[in-house]
């Protein structure tokens, strides 16, 4: 059966740690011998997409995901206390004091400093995931999603350093420092594209498969602050145009990651398991979405054997 010659694009969004449901959900699509032509990535979903698009498997990205946390860098550094600090396990009193003391702290120190986490420590993270290579140079066509504070533009990367591209698209407002390039002023891709969708369509996808790890907007939360009111209208405006742009998608992979915290390194093997289920849960939408000839390849793996 003759192919149909379109090209399947592959979404990943932002979430911080609950991107690392990401490998769970490639590992699925390799299993099922579905191909990818291009990857676009925000965020977390940038760095994750990036090393698989340079030609790591997801058991590899994985091992390295177990090594970093067991890494010195990652022992000595402010994203394993900060992440602490926010992990959902129980706490005694004692705990939940340090909790409350270590986030004023932290949160005064966002008046007079650009980040709270060194950019040191988050270029450590971007040297375990990536080589130094120009993006143009993946071996799987790949794009990151950055945003320009100046401009308030998205900033789309198609080429140029891979490490500081994904870095700036990882740059939470407020815990990363943003990346100086140019005239822009580079921060996190979220601010205006958690998912991007948009990004890979306009790279040339004509199926995009969107896999969505930004964490579910509670109902049952308390707004009695102006700090509560503040957070709570961020969470409304990134989940409006999360929507909108979700609505160019073909498919949807979204993995139960509750309200996880963006930063509970604690749960890391926990989302690559709930990234593998979301992903079998789809694959009926995927495979209906797929052009008749990748649909025909992929069943005959699937039922006479690679």
């Amino acid at each position: 059966m003759k192919w149909t010659g379109k090209k399947v694009g592959l979404a990943l969004g932002g979430g911080g740690v609950r991107g690392f449901s990401h490998i769970g959900v490639l590992n699925v699509l390799e299993e099922e011998g579905i191909h990818i032509d291009l990857i676009v990535g925000t965020s977390a979903g940038a760095l994750i997409g990036g090393a698989y698009a340079c030609g790591l498997s997801p058991r590899e990205i994985q091992d390295k995901i177990n090594a970093y946390i067991r890494s010195p860098e990652f022992e000595d550094s402010k994203l394993k206390s900060i992440g602490l600090t926010f992990c959902q396990e129980e706490k005694n009193f004692l705990k939940k004091a340090q909790t409350y003391i270590k986030n004023r702290f932290w949160f005064a120190q966002a008046f007079f400093k650009p980040s709270i986490v060194p950019s040191h420590d988050f270029q450590s993270l971007m040297n375990y995931f990536l080589p130094e290579i120009d993006i143009s140079e993946t071996r799987i066509p790949f794009r990151v999603v950055s945003t320009d504070l100046i401009t308030g533009k998205r900033i789309v990367f198609s080429e140029g350093s891979l490490r500081q591209a994904v870095q700036a698209s990882c740059s939470v407002p407020g815990a990363v420092a943003p990346v100086h390039h140019g005239d822009w002023l580079l921060a996190d891709g979220g601010i205006t594209s958690i998912v991007p969708v948009h990004a890979t369509r306009e790279a040339g996808a004509d199926v995009v498969i969107a896999v969505v790890v930004d964490r579910d907007m509670r109902t049952d939360v308390a707004i009695e602050t102006a700090k509560d009111v503040l957070l709570r209208a961020g969470e409304i405006t990134t989940s409006t145009l999360e929507a909108a742009e979700l609505e160019s998608a073909d498919v949807i992979i979204r993995p139960q990651v509750g309200d996880l915290h963006w930063m509970a390194f604690n749960r890391a093997g926990d989302l690559v398991k709930i990234g593998e289920q979301a992903a079998r849960e789809s694959l009926e939408e995927i495979s209906a979405s797929l052009p008749v000839y990748r649909r025909v390849v992929r069943f005959t793996r699937r039922f006479v054997g690679k």
